[in-house]
């Protein structure tokens, strides 16, 4: 499953009943936890609020649903309530207006969010008998940050029994490549057609999107750089204001504990700091820094060799930190 727990989050408006509907439709595909969260910085009927949207996911089938009003500064608060219930991904509305892109909110939840985040439009048809979404669009240019999305995208797919269209924006050869492997690798009995398309990438994005009729945009945060070197995450951040239909930000370098199974291990972000996290056969989970303890760079998960791997000098680490290779000569140390 691509997410065991899912943030829905909520001011009470219609058009955050649609994202309701869409968070309720995923949890109860993937049997996850839906928690409704909702964020206020005067006092309100918070708990009415909180109170109704957990009757509606009750009502639509999801079996695991809880509610919490939270106060503070809405994107704030809600990424507080993320990280303390270890989530996989936020739900908001995406809040657009007809001039200015997305609403605050989704836009900062966008920007800041370790989280993935799902900016619903409010178009997306949700049937009570069919998947919150009929097509999965990913967009890929082959860099490991959007295979990383693509995966996630495979997974809710999967899932949701929904085929994907896969796009790519630049050189048909170069995309022919890039896609084939990308389907041979994170697909598996998914059913997938693959665009090629040539031109600015965030156009070719939505456009596809529109061709095909999918219900969900999947890009990752980073890497999007299209055919014409675009800055990191400028594509991702186009896409998420232009686009009429739900968009999926999908964060690429860091991973949730709660999405980690026995023998798995990957980087988390708590309070803005990277921590290597391992779960073993039994279930434990280990947390330790994720600086390495030669010259401090970041280390990442090596699903091959089941080790932290530091890419600045080599020094590896196992499973818990203990070192497998130097120039680094101390574990890392448990957070």
């Amino acid at each position: 499953m691509a997410y065991k727990r899912i943030l829905f989050g909520t001011d009470g408006s219609a058009a955050a009943q649609a994202a309701g509907a869409v968070a309720a439709a995923l949890a109860k595909a993937g049997s996850a936890q839906l928690i409704v969260g909702f964020a206020f910085e005067r006092p309100t009927d918070a708990d009415r609020i909180v109170a109704a949207a957990v009757e509606q996911a009750t009502a639509s089938g999801v079996r695991h649903v809880s509610g919490e009003a939270r106060a503070g500064v809405p994107a704030d608060a809600l990424i507080e309530l993320a990280d303390a219930n270890d989530v996989g991904l936020v739900v908001v509305s995406g809040g657009r207006g007809k001039r200015y892109g997305l609403g605050q909110v989704a836009h900062r939840l966008a920007v800041r969010s370790p989280r993935d985040v799902l900016l619903v439009s409010g178009s997306a048809s949700i049937g009570s008998d069919g998947p919150a979404y009929r097509r999965v669009l990913i967009a890929t240019d082959g860099s490991s940050t959007a295979d990383r999305a693509a995966r996630k995208g495979f997974e809710l797919a999967d899932v949701l029994g929904a085929p994907v269209s896969i796009v790519f924006v630049g050189h048909p050869k170069t995309g022919q490549l890039v896609t084939d492997d990308t389907v041979a690798t994170y697909a598996g009995d998914v059913e997938t057609e693959v665009l090629l398309r040539e031109g600015d990438p965030t156009t070719q994005i939505l456009s596809a999107a529109d061709d095909v009729d999918a219900g969900v945009i999947i890009v990752g945060n980073k890497g999007m750089v299209g055919a014409k070197g675009f800055l990191l995450g400028s594509v991702p951040q186009e896409v998420s204001e232009r686009a009429t239909r739900d968009v999926l930000i999908a964060r690429t370098v860091t991973q949730v504990a709660s999405e980690l199974g026995p023998g798995e291990g990957g980087v988390l972000e708590r309070a803005g700091e990277k921590l290597a996290a391992y779960v073993d056969q039994g279930g434990e989970l280990h947390v330790m820094s994720a600086r390495c303890t030669h010259m401090g760079c970041t280390v990442a998960w090596n699903p091959g060799k089941r080790t932290f791997d530091c890419p600045c000098h080599g020094s590896r680490f196992g499973p818990v930190g203990e070192v497998v290779n130097g120039p680094a000569a101390r574990p890392l140390p448990p957070a």
